[in-house]
């Protein structure tokens, strides 16, 4: 390691446990501080730096409860569930009547997928004398992650007769209700979510996807707009509105929208896929390619991206480059028929009209309408 590179490791070090020491001191401004920079590492994708603040902390570990909800949040979003855990753990041991700091171990487990072990967390809060609203709330969030939307309504229905003004609770009865079917309620339930909380950045997030997939591509849109307002730095948001834009033929707006996304997570394989095919949409398939290549290098198996850079190769004439492709494509998926219909027509243009009679053949057995044409030409 070079001296400067020691140098700022020592650095970071020192401002860490600067930071944690005045945290701990349980003043107002420095749980602040400290709050801003965890948003600070997690925005930048620095889970090691929020990793080595966990390692840091004391054991044992005594915080007023404000400070235990901020750092399992923090966890949380790291993806540092064990450590988030040990903070549940030392929050129970202090206040081992109190509903929360089982909620917050349950919602762990949960999101690492151990349902056992959250659902007998959950039964215990369930009997705390506290926070009935939030336990039933939180049970709906496990629930949900394990697909049992029956169950998830009515955990969810259950927290809004006893605390009727939770927004979360709205907007994840209206995603369970969407993942039932039920759209037209779903809506209702986003819409009141929103209402609630007007600040309710994935209330937004989920309503403008619910227009999305109804084909309300105005509106889902102006949601997830507003969704950004709310929540800048959400990729999520930025992700959806790109796709939002490409499902409205807006390819100049989805590229930029796809290529922010790429300013904060520059491996996003769905931004380099889908700025690739805008790319593609408004032919310009040289810079297509160079998108598909880095699409291909984040997902080497993908048929969807094996079949875009043939068909590139393809619109620049370059049939010898696009047949490897199409071949690959058929390796992972053997019944595309858009494949062999596009290996037929590069068997043509490079003089084998016996193989580009089979690959018409195929195409047209598999559906593809445009192959029937030229499977009975010769």
């Amino acid at each position: 390691m070079s001296p400067w590179s020691w140098y700022r490791r020592l650095q970071k070090r020192t401002q860490r446990r600067s930071l944690l020491n005045r945290f701990l001191s349980e003043d107002d401004a420095s749980r602040r501080a400290l709050g801003r920079w965890l948003d600070e590492r997690l925005a930048e994708g620095a889970r090691h730096e929020v990793a080595a603040l966990f390692e840091e902390l004391p054991d044992p570990l005594e915080l007023p409860t404000e400070s235990y909800t901020d750092l399992i949040e923090a966890s949380y979003r790291a993806q540092l569930f064990e450590r988030g855990l040990s903070l549940a753990e030392a929050w129970m041991r202090r206040e081992p009547d109190a509903a929360a700091p089982l909620n917050q171990a349950a919602r762990l487990h949960s999101l690492a997928g151990r349902f056992e072990q959250a659902h007998e967390l959950h039964r215990l809060a369930l009997a705390c004398a506290g926070d009935r609203a939030e336990s039933q709330y939180q049970l709906g969030c496990t629930l949900l992650r394990e697909e049992r939307y029956v169950e998830a309504e009515a955990a969810f229905r259950e927290a809004l007769a006893l605390e009727p003004r939770m927004g979360k609770a709205c907007t994840n009865l209206g995603f369970a209700l969407d993942r039932r079917g039920e759209a037209e309620k779903a809506i209702q339930h986003f819409k009141r979510a929103i209402q609630l909380d007007p600040t309710n950045a994935e209330g937004h997030l989920n309503l403008g996807a619910l227009y999305g997939e109804m084909g309300e591509v105005e509106l889902a849109v102006q949601l997830f707009r507003k969704t950004l307002d709310l929540a800048p730095d959400s990729v999520e948001a930025r992700m959806s509105l790109g796709v939002a834009y490409y499902n409205g033929a807006r390819y100049a707006e989805a590229i930029r929208e796809f290529d922010r996304v790429l300013g904060q997570q520059s491996q996003h394989g769905e931004a380099l896929f889908y700025m690739a095919v805008s790319h593609s949409r408004l032919g310009a398939h040289r810079r297509a390619l160079q998108a598909f290549r880095r699409a291909e290098r984040v997902y080497p198996e993908d048929a969807r991206v094996q079949y875009y850079l043939g068909l590139c190769h393809v619109n620049m004439n370059e049939y010898d480059k696009a047949l490897p492709f199409f071949r690959k494509v058929l390796e992972l998926t053997p019944d595309d028929g858009r494949a062999h219909y596009y290996l037929g027509i590069v068997y043509d243009k490079l003089g084998q009209p016996d193989l580009a009679q089979q690959a018409y053949q195929r195409a047209d057995e598999l559906g593809h309408r445009v192959a029937a044409a030229r499977s009975t030409v010769r």
